[in-house]
């Protein structure tokens, strides 16, 4: 209990901090303030939302060029106000405690990748999942239509 309240007290202080216009937390603050919702606060996504979690996924997903552009559209990276350089420091903390470390991304790669224009993002993320299924590598689909 005493954990969650922690928790919660910090997500409401960063919240506050974002409204107030600082945007210098750490790569972990962003996370848990920006990407925790859907992924959870130790990165293992949901089952019934279809979100996987990042063990296993995410070192997989950004080792294809379609899915490093994917991950530049999520939800959390799309509706959020952290700059290029911010989101690649998010991304790398992902990278740095979810997978190998591999695979960084640069705030110019973050830039170019997010003009990238992707439609539905989706049916995007099954073009990934397909792509990956095609070299052997399994990870969680979408339970949505």
């Amino acid at each position: 209990m005493k954990r969650n309240l922690l928790a919660s007290t910090l997500l409401v202080a960063l919240a506050a901090q974002a409204q107030a216009g600082n945007t210098a937390s750490s790569p972990r603050a962003n996370y848990l303030l920006h990407c925790s919702g859907c992924h959870g606060q130790e990165g293992l996504g949901t089952v019934e939302g279809g979100i996987p979690g990042f063990p296993d996924s995410i070192e997989h997903i950004v080792g294809t060029e379609t899915g490093r552009t994917y991950v530049m559209h999520v939800p959390g990276v799309v509706a959020n106000n952290m700059t290029d350089a911010q989101i690649a420091d998010v991304m790398n903390y992902i990278l740095d405690r979810w997978s190998g470390g591999g695979a960084h991304f640069t705030a110019e790669e973050v830039t170019r990748r997010r003009a990238i224009p992707v439609g539905d993002v989706v049916a995007y993320r099954r073009e990934v999942v397909e792509e990956l299924r095609r070299s052997g590598i399994e990870i969680a689909t979408y339970p949505w239509p």
